[in-house]
Order: C-alpha cells, then structure tokens, then sequence
C-alpha cells in the first residue's frame, strides 16, 4: 500500500531543524552528551514547572527562556517519533498503573535515571493522547509567560492540571533519555486486526492535519483580522497605523528594547504606566510578526532591491536625521538618509532582508520571553541587541513614510514632490 502519510519537515515546527527530524537519535546523543545529563534534565524541568506554578519557588538564574526552548524542542522531537514509529493513542492516558505490581515495580526501578517509567512507546503515547501537538505547543507557552509574569497564572493556577502536565513532560524527557541510553527508537508491533484498523484511522488523521494544527509562531498570539497574513498593500501598512502612530510605536519599541537588554525592566501589570502592560506587549508581539511577515513575503517578490545593511555591525552608522512634515506635524526620522526618501518601499524592503523570516520569528519570539521576565538576553541575538532595535525603529519610519507618502512633506529636501512607493 503506498504511503500517505504527510512528510515532517522543519517548517512545521518553531525549533527543530530537518536534520534532526531525519535522525531523531542525533538529535539526543549531541543533547544528553554535550548539553547535560538525564539527571540534570529532569531536575531542570522540574524546577521550571515549580517556578511557573509559585513564584516564590523562582530560581535564582538568568537560563529560564534557554531551558524553555529546548523542552518546547523536546516536545517536537517526541511528536517526529510518535509519528515516525507510527505509535498508537490511548484511550485513558492517565491511568499510568494497571496494577499495585506496576506500581511498586515502578517505583522501585533503580538501575537508571530514566527506567521508572514504562516503555518509551507508551509514554510518547500517552503524552500525545493526552493533549495535541498544538495544545501542548499552548501549555508550554504559558508556562513561558508565567515565568516572567507573575500575574499570569500558570494553566489557570489550577493544581490537578498543572500535577498532570508535570508528570507527561518528566515521564517523556525520561523517556527520551531511555531512547538515548538504549541508542534506538521505540519499536510499533501491530498485535492484532483491532490495531491494523487502529493505525490506519491514525494514518487518515494525519491526512486530515494542516499546517494550522501545526504550530507556526504567528499563531502563538491570536492576531486581530487586519493583522492576518496578507498581501503588501498601502492600506495594510495605514492599518497598522491605526494601532499607534510613529511616535507611540517608537515608544512602545523602545521600551521593549530596555526590558530585553535590563533585568530591572519588565512588562507588567503592575507598571504604573499602564501602556507597558504584558497584555499589551503580547498585542505588540502579534502586530509586528504580521507586519514583518508581510513585508518579508514582499521582499521575496521583489527584484532589484538595494544592497541591505552590513549584518557585521552591532549598531547602524550614524544618520543625519531626516525631518517631515504631516498632519501638520513636524517628525523626525532617526534611521532614514535623505537618499532612502526618494523611494522608501524600496529602502523598507531591503530593510527587513536583514535578517530573514524565520530569523525574525526567533528574534521576536525571545524578546517577547525577555520582555516579560526580570531577566537580561543572553540568547543567540544578544549581541546584536541594539542593532536589531535600531533595524525596528528604522521599519516603522520606513512603512510610516510608505504609508502615508501622498501627505508628507520632506523639509530636510525643501521639496513637496511625492515619495515614490513602487519599486
């Protein structure tokens, strides 16, 4: 029978690269034998979920959103071997104990860090028949959120739901450390015609999945109509506009910008500005992934595109502030040259290709995590901190004047002639 079943490929997940999607056990050797032990892992995890669920039990360190993203990575790994070996679902999936024996016998396994748990098989099982990739996807970013906001309240501060998703991720990450020190991955037998029928209403699901039940990470935050993936337009651009204006978007990006590089600074609640509220910044997070995302699908159409900027530098070379007119205000551009305001789209778009798509969804991704806690980046953009605040304040003044072209006035050029806005 010819195989229907849809191919993994890293584009579904946020994380995991396709080379460790086409070799699992890679994936877990580099893991367990350069990054940390199965011990180690474990107690991680179980200091995270303890941090989310009470803040008071917060640890005293600086790699909560490093932690985070790899069992947000783990858990996509579990999904490519729950789909490679064709494993099966089950039907009460915490019921972990069919027996006192099973009990005790798990209990009492000591002969290594991960064998107190049932096969790995079952585990994956019963991790995915408990919750989807997409609401696991779901759990792990609030638990991500309550992390840095403490008015977040993990699952809802609810005990047995939290106990629950603290024992599938242990059981599984032990599970993935017994798939390590085995060195193969979980065997499916089919035993009877019950699971030959079973496997293949499986197969028909996994048919019917999409994209969407997949993850991608414009869908962590549910965007408003206007901010769906769409196509360039002068009014999608206005739209986003309507959001804020220049001054307010600067500002908000600004401050954004001092929470990621200052463990003192931080989105919340409690702010006495209540503008800088972590609800806010998550809203924020959603208009600038739309907005990114459109104008990188615009530049992927376009030719001839200006050289962009030196990705050597940790900040922009100094630029002679432009000043416009519009609305009958005055405006100053930081990170425009008085070249760009002749054709500006074409400056925009050349713009975003500093860094590429899935580039800014990372970015975006951990700055939302820095935002939100009372931590400094150290992440993989660290170093490029400033810079890639300076490459956002530049696109919104570059959209601004793309946006409004046929109503601003340049006075740095004495000139009242139309911005260009094709390329």
């Amino acid at each position: 029978m010819k195989n229907t079943q849809k191919k993994l490929k890293a584009k579904h997940f946020r994380y995991l690269t396709q080379e460790y999607i086409d070799d699992p056990m890679k994936y877990l050797i580099e893991f367990f034998e350069s990054e940390t032990s199965i011990p180690d892992w474990l107690a991680d995890l179980n200091m995270l979920i303890n941090a989310a669920s009470n803040a008071k039990m917060n640890p005293p360190r600086s790699s909560i959103g490093y932690l985070t993203k790899k069992l947000i990575e783990q858990v996509e790994l579990a999904y490519v071997i729950f789909r490679k070996c064709k494993l099966k679902t089950i039907e009460q999936p915490l019921k972990f104990n069919k027996g006192v024996l099973d009990y005790w016998s798990q209990l009492l396994a000591i002969d290594s860090s991960a064998s107190n748990i049932d096969t790995t098989a079952d585990s994956i099982s019963r991790f995915f028949s408990y919750e989807s990739l997409q609401q696991w996807y779901d759990i792990l970013d609030d638990l991500w959120i309550s992390l840095g906001d403490r008015d977040n309240g993990f699952l809802g501060n609810n005990g047995h739901e939290i106990l629950a998703v603290k024992e599938f991720l242990l059981r599984l990450a032990a599970s993935l450390g017994k798939i390590y020190e085995n060195k193969i991955l979980p065997d499916y037998v089919k035993e009877n015609q019950e699971d030959i029928a079973d496997e293949q209403r499986q197969t028909q699901q996994s048919l019917d999945e999409t994209e969407d039940e997949i993850l991608h990470p414009k869908k962590r935050i549910i965007s408003p109509e206007w901010l769906a993936s769409q196509s360039y337009s002068i009014s999608a651009l206005k739209d986003f506009f309507d959001r804020d204006d220049l001054n307010g978007w600067r500002e908000d990006i600004r401050y954004w910008y001092q929470t990621v590089i200052d463990e003192k600074e931080f989105w919340s609640a409690d702010h006495e500005n209540s503008k800088f509220s972590g609800a806010n910044l998550l809203f924020n997070y959603a208009c600038l992934y739309a907005l990114l995302e459109m104008l990188s699908n615009k530049s992927e159409e376009s030719s001839n595109l200006p050289i962009g900027m030196d990705n050597s530098f940790s900040i922009l070379p100094e630029c002679q502030s432009v000043l416009i007119r519009h609305a009958k205000e005055e405006i100053i551009l930081y990170y425009v040259s008085n070249e760009e305001l002749d054709n500006p789209l074409s400056a925009l778009l050349a713009t975003v290709k500093t860094y590429d798509q899935q580039e800014w969804n990372e970015i975006l991704y951990e700055w939302i995590n820095y935002g939100l806690a009372k931590n400094r980046y150290t992440g993989a953009y660290s170093d490029y901190s400033t810079r890639i605040y300076q490459t956002m304040i530049k696109i919104i003044e570059l959209a601004y004047l793309t946006a409004f072209s046929e109503e601003i006035e340049s006075l740095n050029q004495k000139q009242t002639a139309l911005l260009e806005t094709e390329i």
